[in-house]
């Protein structure tokens, strides 16, 4: 049995969320290729983002900030 594990100290709605996917791939039937990939879900609410990711070292690293819009003055 699985066992879920609140990574949420504040008991609060979590607001983004990180999501890792073993994918397997093939090749020629004969050898199979395994590599993580990464989902960021974030609430449509906050869509108006500009997220980049980076690995350095053995650390993944997410820095999101708000997106600029044209023709806005601030």
């Amino acid at each position: 049995m699985r066992r879920k594990t609140n990574m949420n100290p504040y008991h609060d709605h979590h607001i983004v969320r990180i999501r890792r996917k073993m994918t397997r791939s093939h090749y020629l039937n004969k050898a199979v290729y395994k590599y993580s990939r990464y989902e960021l879900t974030i609430p449509s609410k906050y869509k108006d983002l500009q997220v980049e990711a980076k690995q350095e070292d053995n650390t993944l690293i997410i820095r999101a900030k708000p997106a600029e819009r044209l023709g806005e003055d601030s």
